[in-house]
């Protein structure tokens, strides 16, 4: 139980990480935009990642004799973060206010 409250406070943490670090490099008339698109891609990988697992759990059942698919679909969550974590890097390496011109 414990450990599940710890997970979630992390998820917490992360998500209002991410949200302040928009805020600090986009201009004030570009934040809810880009927070918005956020959320779009998070809904889009929301409506895409049962399917794949359903894809990846039909494959492994249909191949009776390989290990099951369970381990699988975990260390896709198990890494989520740190895919997240490199690709928040990727993108803004240096974390700089970004200026935008209208």
């Amino acid at each position: 139980m414990l450990l599940i409250g710890l997970a979630g406070a992390a998820h917490q943490a992360w998500s209002a990480n991410l949200y302040t670090t928009v805020s600090d490099m986009f201009p004030k008339k570009a934040v809810a935009s880009v927070i918005g698109m956020g959320g779009m891609a998070g809904s889009f990988g929301g409506m895409l990642f049962p399917l794949l697992t359903g894809a990846l759990l039909d494959h492994f059942k249909a191949q009776a004799a390989s290990p099951p698919a369970t381990p699988s679909c975990s260390a896709s969550a198990r890494f989520a973060y740190l895919v997240a974590f490199g690709l928040n890097h990727l993108c803004a390496p240096k974390y700089e206010p970004l200026r935008l011109e209208y």
